[in-house]
């Protein structure tokens, strides 16, 4: 059985501006190409198929298109992230055809969706997490109790991301151990959108910080186990972290972050991909499967000789963040460099300090001269030449003289 480990479209995302709808397109299209050349009996997508509560008209017709197409060919499971909005994602999950299972319901974790290979055989239990908000599943996800006049009540859980994907996992264990399938050998496959200890992050993820907090513990995986046990799950489909990434302890389930399959900031320069799992029994290899790329993102730093130079002519119809670091500013640095590099995005100039203070001279202490010519220092990274300081200096003089004559 083959599964495709995907999260973090983004659908209707920018870069700085740039639409990056034919990216998400040349995206849509390989994952098609891939399920029907790899006979893949599975797509995941671990949360944020849309950048937005509300996406763009065209990434939901994107989607759409895309979803009919795949469901045709595969079966599909997807989660809502932190990005999404669940209650939009997750309407009408309950029509759609057998082949697609839409999870945004956190109660539901413990409900398995069970994939099939061509013949009918059962492959692998696939238990979908969407991503947990503490605020709200610390109520939702509460033991339930009932009280001495015979109601229900809960105890809220601590508002931690910790403690609410504990509480998910545990409805995981709780099937695991007595459900329909316990003691099958089959793999049992985990997705969750989450922020997990170890993971490295990039600019581009929103802030999932809590009470100071923002990650949960990979040990939460193992579902109990101790010593050297990993646990009964086989595999762990993360979503949230854009870069491809395998975390975890030495004794926790395989886990791994697919990543984005688009760049989403210049920090993500690094090769994009999905995760092609083979299972059997209860055994998964991983085999990473290169995303396509619409136009690279590079940075480019140097001065503004060694950035126009022949040394970049490959980067120049890439999404560019270019840094400049002549010591001065140079004169039109933006449209200069524009006009060489039409997709640069992003055009700083960052040179080091001409002088640094850690104490200045009050403004009321200073000539007016010296106060134009520490702006200079500071602003313009230089000092003022003869000719300017002599300009500045008459004209200064001029303008005090007739104001005082006008106050005589």
């Amino acid at each position: 059985m083959r599964i495709l480990h995907t999260s973090d479209w983004h659908l209707g995302r920018k870069l700085h501006g740039a639409d990056l709808s034919a990216a998400s397109e040349l995206w849509c299209r390989h994952v098609i190409d891939l399920v029907r050349e790899r006979g893949i009996d599975a797509v995941l997508i671990s949360g944020d198929v849309y950048d937005r509560g509300v996406p763009p008209t065209e990434s939901v017709e994107l989607f759409d298109a895309m979803l009919r197409e795949l469901s045709e060919l595969t079966t599909v499971i997807l989660t809502s992230g932190n990005h999404d909005s669940a209650h939009r994602l997750g309407f009408g999950a309950g029509l759609m055809k057998d082949s697609v299972h839409i999870r945004t319901d956190s109660r539901n974790s413990g409900t398995p969706v069970e994939v099939c290979d061509k013949e009918g055989n059962l492959g692998a239990l696939v238990y979908p997490i969407p991503y947990l908000d503490p605020d709200v599943e610390r109520r939702r996800l509460a033991p339930q109790i009932i009280d001495d006049g015979g109601y229900p009540s809960a105890d809220y859980l601590p508002r931690s991301h910790e403690a609410v994907l504990g509480a998910a996992l545990d409805l995981i264990a709780r099937d695991i151990e007595s459900g329909p399938h316990a003691g099958e050998d089959v793999a049992r496959i985990c997705m969750a959108h989450a922020f997990i200890t170890g993971g490295e992050a990039s600019i581009s993820e929103r802030d999932l910080h809590v009470g100071g907090v923002d990650s949960a513990p990979s040990g939460l995986f193992r579902l109990g186990a101790t010593g050297s046990d990993p646990g009964p799950l086989s595999y762990v489909a993360l979503g949230h972290l854009h870069s491809p990434q395998v975390i975890g302890q030495s004794h926790d389930p395989q886990m791994r972050y697919s990543g984005s399959p688009i760049a989403f900031s210049f920090s993500e320069s690094r090769k994009k991909s999905s995760v092609l799992l083979d299972i059997t029994g209860n055994r998964v290899d991983t085999t990473l499967i290169d995303a396509p790329v619409w136009r690279p993102v590079v940075t480019i730093e140097g001065t503004l000789e060694e950035i126009l130079s022949e040394a970049h002519i490959p980067d120049r119809e890439k999404f560019a963040r270019i840094i400049d670091t002549d010591q001065a500013r140079p004169t039109d640095l933006t449209s200069k460099i524009r006009r060489v590099f039409p997709f640069a995005l992003d055009i700083q100039h960052r040179a080091d300090a001409l002088e640094k203070r850690d104490t200045f001279t009050p403004i009321a202490a200073q000539k007016p001269i010296e106060i134009l010519q520490d702006f200079m220092r500071i602003a313009g990274n230089r000092e003022l030449t003869g000719t300017e300081t002599e300009l500045l200096t008459n004209t200064w003089e001029h303008t005090r003289r007739a104001f005082e004559g006008e106050s005589a």
